[in-house]
């Protein structure tokens, strides 16, 4: 869609007034009973037992002032890494989508039998019996590990595939 910034390994630094390069981890969504795994991350990081350089972005909540979107989706362009928890239920959300196609690599408690199309390369499952400190290495190793040349084609691949009307007219067809 067309809110999905291109990809670029590096970002627009509004502060600086220049291009800065991607870097570290965003923490996000929801915290709630449905969100237990997430909650745990979060406590880890806010108790410092993360990478310095996670960032956390609290949930915008609900409300009725506009979509919060296309601000998201900035700031994910802005990182290498993103911890996108599933729920208690264990299906895919939009936000590991979103992550894919900002150019993020993803790290998921996603149920190894929920394959996302096409980006399930992307995604670094883990266990919610990972340790602080586990979860502290892989963050750093998928930031030092960082391939923008992948990064860049799962995120074409994925604004392309994921892309609504695409998926619209799969449906239609299967229909």
């Amino acid at each position: 869609s067309n809110i999905v910034p291109a990809y670029r390994s590096v970002y627009w630094d509004e502060n600086s007034r220049q291009d800065k390069p991607r870097d570290g981890c965003l923490l996000s969504g929801a915290i709630s009973g449905a969100y237990p795994f997430r909650k745990k991350i979060m406590d880890w990081h806010h108790h410092g037992e993360l990478a310095g350089n996670c960032v956390h972005l609290p949930h915008p909540g609900y409300h009725r002032n506009g979509c919060a979107t296309p601000e998201f989706l900035k700031r994910l362009s802005e990182f290498k890494v993103a911890v996108c928890t599933s729920s208690v239920y264990g299906y895919a959300l939009r936000k590991i989508i979103e992550a894919t196609a900002c150019g993020c690599r993803v790290i998921t408690n996603l149920p190894e039998d929920e394959v996302l199309p096409h980006i399930d390369c992307n995604l670094v499952r883990i266990d919610e019996g990972i340790l602080p400190g586990q979860m502290r290495d892989l963050i750093q190793r998928l930031i030092d590990g960082y391939d923008p040349s992948f990064q860049e084609a799962m995120a074409e691949v994925c604004k392309t595939w994921y892309d609504f009307r695409a998926v619209g007219k799969r449906l239609a067809a299967d229909i």
